[in-house]
């Protein structure tokens, strides 16, 4: 007898495991239009992303539209590791594997830090490359948390925490096994 209903448990970890995977390739299909579009028109790509970043950049340089798409380019990369190993997490669960479990949760932790520290070194080069062209004592280097960087460092710590909790239960469920 099982206090536990698993056929709940079982359903939302492969509905998550669903999403993820749907955002993984929406991730990618992104990823390969910013490219497409670098190369069909760079201008109107490097205004919008410079537009996005908060900065007025009339015409963009080709190496400046490279430079934004690049760093756009690395956040994708990042997130669709996220997401990728975030769907690893739930496949294990779905087979039971707790260690596996929570040694992807650490995973998406470790990227999620990392996607905190690029967001904020980003900003300061989506800065740079967008202001590179103006006159001296135009140009700007600027640092900037905001609701984006809080909210990754929640996700963040929420991951962390459910890496431990996954340890936790590791440990708890072997001990019941052996004890069985």
């Amino acid at each position: 007898m099982s206090l536990v209903e698993t056929k709940p448990v079982l359903r939302s970890a492969q509905v998550m495991r669903f999403v993820l995977l749907v955002i993984f390739g929406g991730i990618c299909v992104i990823a390969a239009g910013l490219q497409g579009l670098l190369i069909s028109d760079h201008a109107a790509l490097g205004r919008a992303l410079a537009d996005m970043a908060g900065y007025d950049v009339v015409a963009p340089r080709l190496w400046q539209s490279g430079a934004l798409v690049l760093i756009t380019l690395l956040h994708l990369a990042i997130w669709a590791a996220i997401a990728w190993r975030g769907q690893g997490m739930f496949d294990a669960l779905l087979d039971a594997d707790m260690a596996q479990a929570s040694d992807a949760a650490r995973r998406v932790a470790r990227l999620l830090w990392a996607m905190l520290i690029w967001g904020i070194l980003s900003h300061m080069l989506v800065s740079l490359v967008a202001t590179w062209h103006f006159p001296p004592g135009q140009r700007a280097l600027a640092v900037g948390v905001g609701s984006a960087q809080i909210s990754t460092v929640m996700a963040a710590l929420l991951a962390t925490f459910t890496s431990h909790a996954f340890v936790l239960g590791a440990a708890l469920w072997q001990d019941h096994r052996e004890v069985i």
